[in-house]
């Protein structure tokens, strides 16, 4: 919704302008605003001129009227601001600090401005000028994110959220919106300017809604409507835009849309049911409901533990919002999986163990040691396939387990030592001479189950027999031809 052409050098100088003005310059240290403790002097001078000529029709003709030379001014006088505020409050804003940061001359300046209050007059108008983009183009961006994430929400609203944080945020363009703001309360234009600017960006927050949503029967629950709703998300944007400009550290793009998207969770509706907002907030006050435990509550808690690591990965899957899911008692959960280790081991124990059991048939039938070793490859990646989420998270588990702090004492590498079951084929394939001997056969089992699991998981939309066969071929036959 921020045009990022607002970030350019030449928008960055209009920094923190600390000073009002309207009619005429006042007398220094007459008055002065705050804003959260933070004054902003409206004293810019401390000399007090004849003003006889009309401020406001002369600032219409610069708006009308602005070259180069002019608008070097009004930066200049920005910039000179922004630079020197102390100085600004001791001695007051004078022309000739204006005219020398500019390069210029006095006769130039007062040329272009008729009187010092003219000058003034075009720099409070250029606060309120900003670049947004049209509802047309906010609607082909989300659509196009939207695409690109498979019309999945969360990372549509997360990109573009990233694209456009750096301009949200930008210095410049907050504290030109703050100034304007302070204005705006005794400069009847820089209020018209600015209730302007607020109509367009609502009207681009309605726009990106409905690129969003235009796919659905969604609908805002009410009271809200679409005036109301993108009043709420500029005014959580506008939030962040002012906390930034002081604690940058505590704004960062990933909770500036988790935000949005709480809002959009509470305020959208996509169940067609035309439901209220009470409809979300009164479960908050009500105890939870009280449902029936599963008859097989190890069945239901591992059901809804693949959909819980499918859609938040292994880290910030927690096991009482499984046995939420699951309509299992939390203590009863944490008696059945006290960690989420062996959740993963009651998981995947049986394939595992069902993949040692056709090595060993193989072995029993007497096939060679490198048809064994291709059909372990391609069993073992029709299980990476077949079991995709918790396959993820044993990798994730593995290396936390090998690297970091172990979660428990439960070890996963001996639960699930998958390399294990291959191990004694490539020992016997060295023996035999048809493997080699470049490493223990351990380490030689982990290097090829490793690989497989690695191009498993980066070449999901390939199938198990392709994955197998081309982990096969690079480490059976080598990459070197004979």
């Amino acid at each position: 919704m921020y045009n990022s052409r607002e970030t350019s050098a030449f928008e960055s100088q209009r920094i923190q302008v600390n000073s009002t003005c309207t009619s005429r310059l006042l007398r220094l240290g007459e008055s002065a605003v705050f804003i959260g403790g933070v004054p902003y002097f409206q004293a810019f001078s401390a000399v007090e001129l004849p003003w006889k000529r009309s401020v406001v029709a002369g600032s219409l003709r610069l708006l009308t009227d602005r070259d180069a030379s002019t608008m070097q001014f009004v930066d200049a006088g920005v910039t000179t601001l922004v630079e020197a505020p102390r100085d600004i409050l001791e001695r007051g804003l004078r022309s000739e600090q204006v005219v020398n940061h500019a390069g210029a001359s006095q006769a130039t300046f007062f040329r272009k401005f008729r009187t010092k209050s003219e000058f003034i007059e075009a720099v409070i108008t250029s606060l309120t000028e900003s670049t947004l983009h049209s509802a047309d183009k906010v609607k082909q961006t989300v659509r196009a994110q939207l695409v690109a994430n498979d019309d999945a929400l969360r990372p549509t609203v997360t990109t573009l959220v990233k694209e456009a944080f750096d301009a949200i945020v930008n210095d410049a363009s907050t504290a030109r919106s703050l100034l304007s703001h302070i204005f705006a309360g005794s400069h009847r234009r820089t209020s018209t300017a600015l209730e302007n600017e607020y109509r367009r960006r609502d009207e681009l927050v309605s726009a990106a809604y409905e690129a969003l949503f235009e796919k659905t029967d969604a609908t805002l629950r009410r009271p809200f409507t679409t005036k109301t709703f993108a009043v709420t998300v500029n005014a959580v944007i506008d939030g962040f835009r002012i906390r930034s400009r002081t604690d940058s550290r505590s704004v960062s793009p990933d909770i500036m849309s988790d935000a949005l998207l709480a809002i959009l969770g509470a305020v959208v509706d996509t169940s067609g049911l035309h439901q209220h907002l009470d409809d979300v907030v009164s479960p908050i006050d009500q105890p939870a409901e009280t449902r029936p435990l599963p008859r097989d509550p190890r069945a239901a808690f591992l059901a809804a533990a693949r959909s819980e690591f499918g859609k938040r990965g292994y880290f910030m899957t927690q096991i009482n919002d499984i046995a939420d899911t699951a309509a299992v008692p939390r203590a009863a959960a944490n008696k059945l999986f006290p960690t989420k280790p062996h959740i993963l081991v009651a998981a995947l124990q049986s394939r595992v163990d069902s993949l040692r059991e056709t090595v060993a048939d193989d072995i029993l039938i007497g096939l060679g040691d490198v048809a064994i070793i291709e059909n372990f490859l391609l069993r073992c990646a029709q299980l990476a396939s077949d079991e995709t989420e918790f396959m993820d998270a044993l990798l994730v588990a593995v290396a936390l387990d090998t690297y970091g702090e172990p979660e428990s004492l439960l070890s996963l590498k001996e639960k699930l030592n998958i390399p294990s079951i291959i191990a004694p084929i490539v020992q016997r394939g060295q023996d035999n001479g048809v493997l080699s001997t470049i490493s223990a056969p351990m380490d030689i089992a982990a290097g090829i189950t490793n690989t497989l699991l690695l191009r498993c998981f980066t070449r999901r939309a390939d199938s198990p027999a392709d994955n197998a066969a081309f982990v096969g071929a690079m480490l059976l036959n080598g990459l070197a031809h004979p």
